[in-house]
């Protein structure tokens, strides 16, 4: 088999094609010269093959541009670096053995494809701030609240909580404010937890982030609401920390309609967020990648991604005793609650819990490959 079978299929790939690499010809008639440098490795001719089909199927092409942007693309996270493919390459050379592209598991072509998406990611910063809204304008003119206070509690939450009431005038701050603390069921703080560390810095999968807690019988500090609280107590009083789990009654207590609640993301698009944020990193300062990720990404996978992940049954042990401890730590130390402490308690845990499916995660990052983010912002402006 020789390289130019190799340069033919992915000049071939350049151009669309979905042929799978063991179905390529080697009768030398499809022989091709090199399109520039080196020859591509697997994990990037694997990745344009399934950009090629996903594009075909949805009844378009993948742009040439987009094309060589693969091709040419490094391979990010943790892990084996750049495999040659199989058949292609010198039976003599040194390195990681070759490979069949579509043999590799979705998660090899995971990094590539994270990578690319974080470049792109990364080309939105210094992007315009979009002007606020009539009715934001409007709200933000109206007389200032005067009630003093903050909101606490995990970030990816927070944030967005924040956010809304801001548009609504109520900006936090003031001279001794209240410090209200936004609760939940543990397992969904544990999902909202994730998702913060998702955006803050990548991190661990789903899984590990709750073994590597639970195997030490504590909580993750993003998920340590005990932990936040005393946080609250030393910035801002004893007498001035309120637990939240009643999000109607702060809303009540702060004179607007509603909390604004974070965008809904799946299992799988928070996974997805997480492994771009890692080569993400590299390029933006790390102070900027939590904002470039949520104004990047987060609107492009609201909704997407599946159901939200669940805490598994062989954690559950560990799941309620925590969120006993939590309760129990939050009662003794007598802040004023809005809502019912038992909320912190969660219910059954599913039989078949959810969790990120590396398929489904590549399924999204395709689809952000296909219509990049720099041009859909580009579109929407």
């Amino acid at each position: 088999m020789s390289r130019g079978r190799a340069w033919g299929w992915a000049a071939a790939l350049r151009e669309g094609s979905t042929t799978p690499w063991r179905e390529w010809p080697d009768d030398g008639s499809a022989d091709g010269e090199p399109l520039a440098g080196d020859l591509p490795g697997a994990q990037q001719l694997g990745l344009l093959r399934r950009l090629n089909v996903a594009a075909e199927a949805a009844g378009r092409r993948v742009p040439v541009a987009m094309a060589d942007r693969v091709l040419a693309a490094g391979v990010s996270g943790r892990g084996r670096g750049e495999l040659p493919l199989l058949g292609a390459d010198d039976p003599e050379r040194f390195g990681p053995r070759p490979v069949d592209p579509d043999t590799l598991p979705d998660d090899e072509l995971l990094r590539v494809a994270a990578g690319l998406i974080a470049d792109d990611v990364a080309a939105t910063a210094g992007a315009p701030t979009p002007e606020p809204t009539l009715v934001a304008r409007a709200r933000a003119a109206r007389r200032p609240w005067t009630k003093a206070f903050v909101v606490v509690g995990v970030q990816w939450r927070a944030d967005s909580v924040r956010a809304g009431l801001a548009a609504a005038g109520r900006r936090q701050g003031g001279r001794r404010p209240t410090a209200y603390l936004l609760a939940d069921d543990l397992a969904t703080v544990l999902v909202h937890a994730w998702t913060a560390r998702a955006f803050d810095q990548g991190g661990p999968t789903w899984h590990d982030f709750l073994r590597n807690s639970s195997s030490f019988g504590h909580l993750p500090p993003r998920a340590d609401l005990p932990r936040m609280a005393r946080s609250a107590t030393h910035k801002y009083g004893a007498d001035r920390v309120t637990v939240v789990l009643d999000p109607a009654a702060l809303a009540a207590e702060l004179g607007t309609a509603r909390l604004q609640e974070p965008p809904r993301l799946g299992a799988n698009a928070i996974d997805l967020v997480r492994r771009v944020g890692e080569p993400l990193g590299l390029l933006v300062d790390r102070a900027e990648r939590p904002g470039l990720l949520r104004a990047a990404l987060a609107p492009r996978l609201a909704g997407r991604g599946g159901a939200a992940p669940t805490v598994p049954a062989r954690f559950g042990g560990w799941l309620s005793s925590m969120a006993e401890r939590t309760r129990h730590d939050l009662e003794a130390a007598g802040y004023p609650v809005l809502g019912d402490l038992d909320r912190l308690l969660p219910g059954p845990l599913p039989a078949e819990p959810v969790a990120p499916v590396d398929a489904e995660v590549l399924a999204l990052a395709l689809g952000l490959l296909l219509d990049p983010v720099t041009t859909q912002q580009e579109a929407d402006a």
